[in-house]
């Protein structure tokens, strides 16, 4: 057979026409699937949200009906009612332990500055410091309130439009907080990515936001659990 012949045979590459609409058509694929690559990931954000509202709800249960066992269900572990002196080494008995950490409750259920060492995730102020019961003599972890960005006590809306980084979750403290027409205090938890400040959030936001046990009107109010996923 000739060399003539056998050229003819000889695999004949992509012209630049068709590379290029194949580019296209990739591109074209690519722009369909992100939407969904999206919808996912919001997805995963929502779930777990949802998981630590689920979760804080199976702690207060258990929680609550310890306290009103050992008759503790209207105790708020930092305050001394003959003062309001507030004190923070859970002398008053009304603290439990989660794993190595005392967490503290108001009126029998998980306070909103022990939400944090509650869940199993990575949330930004889990910060602990020791200090020594007076009537236990025991040296316990307690959560370390602090108030700078990411803690405890930080501010919710002192951030403006400051996103949470460094973390898969970052919390803070909304003081004064409107729930139910009454004003309470609670504990905002927002994904990565995501602006401390709720207000700044669009879609309807996304985060789970937890607001304490009150005594109002002569009457205890049980913890409100607020979540918002449709802006994930």
């Amino acid at each position: 057979m000739s060399s003539r012949g056998i050229s003819r045979h000889h695999a004949r590459g992509f012209t630049l026409v068709e590379l290029i609409v194949v580019i296209v058509i990739l591109g074209i694929l690519a722009v369909s699937a992100a939407p969904k690559y999206m919808n996912l990931t919001g997805d995963a954000r929502a779930a777990v949200l949802k998981g630590m509202m689920g979760s804080i709800k199976s702690a207060n249960n258990m929680v609550y009906a310890k306290a009103i066992m050992r008759n503790s269900n209207l105790a708020y572990s930092e305050h001394e009612s003959s003062d309001s002196t507030w004190y923070e080494d859970c002398r008053h008995g009304n603290c439990v332990q989660i794993g190595d950490t005392w967490v503290y409750l108001k009126y029998a259920y998980v306070d909103r500055n022990s939400v944090a060492f509650i869940l199993d995730a990575n949330i930004s102020g889990q910060q602990t410091k020791t200090v020594t019961n007076p009537t236990t003599k025991q040296k316990i972890k307690i959560p370390d309130r602090g108030t700078k960005l990411g803690q405890l006590n930080y501010t919710c809306t002192n951030a403006g439009d400051t996103l949470c980084t460094g973390s898969d979750f970052c919390q803070c403290r909304k003081g004064s907080d409107k729930v139910n027409g009454q004003t309470r205090d609670s504990q905002v938890i927002v994904p990565n990515g995501f602006p401390y400040n709720i207000n700044k959030h669009t879609n309807g936001g996304c985060y789970f936001k937890y607001t304490s046990a009150e005594y109002v009107n002569n009457k205890r109010e049980p913890p409100v659990y607020t979540l918002a996923t449709s802006g994930c």
